[in-house]
């Protein structure tokens, strides 16, 4: 209980009041946020009032823990499910009393299941995946008194299950509060840190749903300073400007939710026809972002309106795929795109060779960056998998498209092999700089389950999708939706929105150049060729960039035609951010929004990277470019690094950028041993040529939206 008023202090409030006036059951009267009348002394509306913090345990069979107890080498090596797979039969013949203690668990964990799963026990959890927390709130509601309130702690799957909504119809009638934590602050210190749960407050059932929604709250804190709040100034983002998790309130942040919001909702982030009372619930940060939302679910044209015309695959399941002789597990540098097997880390927002496995990955941290200045025109880097498989085989075992042409050679079936995609991380994550990471693969290659493609008959309509699935809006449409995983459900509702062809063309010049760095794009590049592609131009003079650039673009694709410098693949992304955001209806000022509230970590980064005079990035914090630029501080040991000013040359030296970032003139050199090139490693030297300096993303932003908004004549 002591934890329950650390974390909601007006519990504590009622408690005592309740001892005072010695209520047996906690019968009180309720304040106005469920009855509209104050809490006194009358002894009018009592109730019962139910607290509590349900177990959130989701139940399913644990074969490894269940080994590991007789042989801790099972967890000490981490072993996989097709490891386990392999060695069981042996192991429980061998050990009698691990043969017991199996099947004693095996059949707890499966009648266990049975029950809570039964639609005889728990008919309102009929398709969800159970979790114990779920199976409390129906009972709760059972024995709650006609005028009684629940309050509850749980977790948010009831929220974002999109099987879960004759579930959401039943909870919204008795939701009257939904405040939802994300446990960066460690709340609860055996939760994880991106665990988000939420304060949830039921009371007698509505004909028509009615509650307040507090959302990114960090300290409960916040709760009462957003109610106490008057309203001025701005809302403030999820992080404040020292990067610390905002705990400051503000009275926009709290959103009153019903039937007009629910409906919105259901448009927006849920399946065609889905009823407002089952629909999901996003983690809106403040009123503001209810407008930009409207704007969303007002989209004529979404993914699913396509159908037949795209396929959406996750390829091969990294553990089935190995099991069935499909893929094996081999760290090398494919010969040809169908040797090479994608993997989450290989690429980044528009880019499909952010990194590199190396020699030996074993941990998600084996991976180097790519220098897209450096590599050869047919360049493909390591990959963890191979075909285990011949060539026929591979591919027919591929998800066959469903505009598939009939043919009686079975090697000529259609696959999805044969087409450039859309590939995203299947894990969302919102503690990154970017949440949506989504980049174009090439032909021929697979990828695991840790992504998740998308494949177009039409390329133009494969770049449309593209373009907008890289933008800062539609990302952060996804952080808002506060999805874990990228699946069918929620790409199905992405926009593909129907553009002019002016601005059609601005947006396909862009991303085509962030995307075609190989000329394993070159098929893409001539299929969608315009040459309207020669008369876009930058929306800012800058000497890192050159609008010779799109002069010297050609029907053909050759090594310049890809945006290779880190600068103007910033501005590139800066520009297709801006061109999303007035494709889908929104307001400069509501893009700037998004981006002070939704991405924080990015804000971060931005502000502490530097660029040379070249384009290339000097220093940055960011933890996705490990490895780019210079150290924050010499290292003792350190002597790859050179100076030349007017005043001195040196070489063999230790640099930091603390030691630098003053220069005004003069070249810092790297000395490296690149690993990420085939035949590697070699050594290279890198050059950062002073001045340095860094972005302001909101004044290029207004700067973009200027140009742009005179060159389409679109008003503000």
């Amino acid at each position: 209980m002591e934890r329950l008023f650390e974390l909601f202090p007006r519990l504590k409030f009622i408690d005592e009041l309740a001892t005072k006036r010695g209520f047996l059951h906690w019968d009180l009267l309720f304040s106005d946020i469920f009855y509209g009348e104050p809490l006194n002394g009358t002894g009018k509306g009592s109730f019962d009032l139910i607290v509590g913090n349900p177990p959130w345990i989701k139940v399913e069979w644990d074969e490894g823990g269940v080994m590991a107890d007789f042989e801790p080498v099972f967890e000490l090596r981490k072993l996989t499910a097709p490891q386990l797979h392999k060695i069981r039969p042996q192991k429980l013949r061998e050990n009698p009393n691990l043969r017991s203690a199996y099947l004693d668990e095996y059949g707890l964990s499966r009648s266990t299941s049975r029950y809570l799963n039964s639609v005889e026990n728990y008919p309102l959890l009929s398709g969800l995946q159970i979790n114990s927390y779920k199976c409390f709130l129906p009972q709760i509601w059972r024995i709650l008194p006609p005028q009684g309130v629940a309050g509850f702690l749980h977790p948010e799957g009831v929220y974002k299950d999109p099987k879960g909504g004759h579930f959401r119809a039943e909870l919204y009638a008795r939701l009257r509060a939904h405040f939802q934590f994300q446990n960066s602050l460690f709340l609860f210190h055996d939760v994880s840190a991106s665990r988000s749960f939420s304060i949830n407050v039921y009371g007698p059932k509505l004909q028509v749903p009615k509650f307040n929604h507090i959302a990114n709250l960090f300290a409960v804190s916040t709760i009462d300073a957003c109610f106490e709040h008057l309203g001025q100034g701005l809302v403030p983002g999820i992080k404040d400007d020292t990067s610390s998790w905002e705990t400051s309130g503000h009275s926009h942040r709290v959103i009153s939710i019903g039937p007009r919001a629910l409906s919105v909702f259901a448009e927006a982030f849920d399946s065609d026809g889905t009823v407002p009372t089952e629909a999901r619930l996003p983690a809106l940060h403040a009123k503001e972002q209810m407008a930009i939302i409207t704007k969303f679910s007002e989209q004529s044209r979404r993914l699913r309106d396509l159908r037949g015309q795209y396929i959406i695959s996750q390829i091969w399941h990294e553990t089935g795929a190995q099991r069935k002789g499909i893929i094996r597990r081999e760290t090398r540098f494919p010969d040809k795109p169908e040797e090479w097997i994608l993997s989450g880390p290989h690429f980044f927002v528009a880019n499909s060779l952010s990194k590199t496995p190396r020699r030996l990955c074993t941990e998600s941290a084996h991976y180097d960056c790519i220098d897209l200045t450096a590599i050869t025109e047919d360049y493909i880097p390591r990959s963890n998998y191979t075909p285990a498989c011949d060539k026929i085989d591979y591919r027919l075992q591929m998800p066959v498209v469903p505009w598939m042409q009939k043919s009686d050679k079975p090697q000529h079936i259609d696959t999805i092999a044969e087409y450039y995609r859309n590939l995203s991380r299947e894990m969302l994550s919102d503690v990154g700089e970017r949440t949506l990471i989504s980049a174009i693969s090439v032909p021929d290659t697979g990828h695991v389950n840790s992504c998740i493609s998308t494949t177009f008959r039409d390329l133009f309509l494969l770049l449309d999708y593209h373009t907008i699935n890289i933008s800062l809006p539609l990302d952060a449409y996804v952080k808002i939706m506060g999805h874990a995983h990228a699946n069918s459900n929620l790409l199905d509702n992405f926009p593909v929105p129907n553009v002019s062809p002016k601005l059609r063309s601005a947006m396909h010049v862009r991303s085509l150049g962030l995307a075609s760095l190989t000329n394993h794009y070159r098929a893409l590049w001539e299929s969608v060729w315009n040459e309207s592609f020669n008369e876009e131009r930058w929306t800012r003079p800058d000497s890192r960039i050159s609008d010779s650039y799109f002069d010297s673009l050609q029907n053909s694709w050759h090594w310049s035609s890809a945006i290779r410098t880190d600068y103007a693949r910033r501005q590139a992304l800066i520009e297709i951010d801006v061109l999303a955001a007035m494709a889908l209806g929104l307001s400069l000022e509501e893009l700037l929004t998004l981006y002070r509230i939704q991405f924080p970590v990015l804000r971060r980064c931005e502000s502490n990277t530097w660029y040379d005079t070249h384009g290339r990035i000097v220093f940055t914090s960011s933890i996705g470019l490990s490895g780019v630029g210079l150290p924050s501080k010499a290292g003792k040991h350190d002597t790859e690094f050179g100076l030349i000013t007017p005043e001195r040359t040196e070489s063999g030296i230790a640099l930091g950028w603390e030691d630098v970032k003053h220069l005004k003139e003069g070249i810092v050199t790297r000395r490296i041993l690149d690993d990420t090139l085939p035949g590697g490693p070699f050594e290279r030297v890198i050059e950062y040529h002073a001045p340095f300096d860094r972005c302001d993303r909101e004044e290029d932003y207004r700067a973009a939206w200027d140009e742009f908004s005179s060159r389409f004549g679109i008003k503000p």
